[in-house]
């Protein structure tokens, strides 16, 4: 049974909504979309050595395509919509899906592999900042003073919550150097495919289309590695006990696919600046599913700069146009 009042459809209640409850419901879905995210991270954990790393990288990412392909299906008939198969429609999922969403999914298998866990967590923390870059040079998105204090406070936080990956990471030995580069171009990767897709919103495809076709782009071009590579056989499959199968379902279904169809939903209203300016709470999620799931510890220290990184996603996110207005006000009685 609906939860809405008699006669209220979906579309009513987002048009009987202010502006800043549509602001607050972005933030709260941008939580909701880091938190998703973060379920990653203890779902590899569980899944442990059943399979290699490029197979955890892909073999989820493929098996989310085949899943999503009839609901894209099913949206082009219902809109009356082709499939974007015309090579200058194709020449932009091919771009994003090659050079963002596969490259950084295997700059990120290899790297991981070749460098220290903790080294991975801080070199992370760079993907904000590089998609602020990305933004300004591909969209021409501008660092406000609101923005520029929101990402200082929001570094200050998630430097709270990553203290132990900061003290057990180690930059100045040779042997992580290359795993360290690959960590970092995958991070690129990252901020190139965020920066892409809200390029393709704005020439208006929609949120299945983008997840779809560079889906489709990056799982075909994982074929090469589980050939030559990692190779991955039937039996490796067919032999995942019930924890592994789970696993790999909820990675296709929410890490791959819901979480990015609601991605690119809020891009449609916000600077993809501000959006990933929540990826700075990914610590303490992940910190948090290590406690539910896992059985790991929280420190104090952690759940204070989450909440220290939940305020200047707030600032950024729902009361960017207030403080500026604020400030233009205080600039002029000046």
């Amino acid at each position: 049974m609906s939860a809405l009042p008699a006669g209220w459809s979906d579309r009513e209640v987002k048009s009987k909504m202010t502006p800043k409850s549509q602001k607050l419901f972005d933030w709260f879905c941008l939580m909701l979309i880091n938190f998703m995210w973060a379920t990653q991270a203890p779902v590899i954990k569980l899944i442990g050595n059943r399979l290699g790393p490029v197979a955890i990288a892909f073999v989820p990412m493929i098996l989310s395509t085949f899943l999503f392909l009839p609901a894209l299906w099913y949206e082009g008939k219902r809109l009356g919509r082709p499939m974007q198969w015309r090579w200058s429609d194709a020449r932009h999922f091919a771009i994003a899906g090659l050079f963002g969403f596969f490259f950084l999914q295997f700059t990120y298998t290899l790297g991981a592999q070749r460098t220290l866990a903790a080294n991975a967590a801080v070199i992370t923390l760079s993907i904000p900042v590089m998609v602020a870059l990305a933004a300004s040079i591909m969209l021409g998105e501008k660092l406000n003073v609101v923005r520029v204090f929101g990402f200082i406070l929001a570094l200050g936080g998630v430097l709270m919550t990553s203290v132990p990956d900061i003290r057990g990471a180690s930059f100045g030995s040779g042997q992580y150097l290359v795993g360290n580069l690959l960590f970092l171009g995958a991070c690129a990767g990252s901020a190139f495919y965020n920066t892409y897709c809200k390029l393709l919103i704005d020439k208006k495809y929609t949120e299945l289309e983008i997840l779809v076709y560079t889906s489709v782009v990056a799982s075909l071009c994982s074929i090469p590695l589980f050939i030559w590579v990692e190779p991955l056989h039937v039996a490796d499959i067919l032999s995942l006990d019930r924890a592994a199968i789970w696993g790999v379902l909820e990675l296709a279904l929410i890490v791959y696919g819901a979480s990015m169809l609601m991605f690119f939903s809020i891009l449609k209203r916000l600077d993809v600046t501000q959006a990933t300016l929540s990826n700075y709470v990914l610590p303490f999620f992940i910190g948090l599913l290590a406690v539910i799931v896992l059985k790991e510890t929280i420190t104090p220290l952690v759940i204070i700069g989450g909440v220290v990184v939940f305020v200047s996603t707030l600032l950024v996110t729902v009361y960017e146009a207030e403080i500026l207005s604020w400030l233009g006000r205080r600039k002029g009685i000046a």
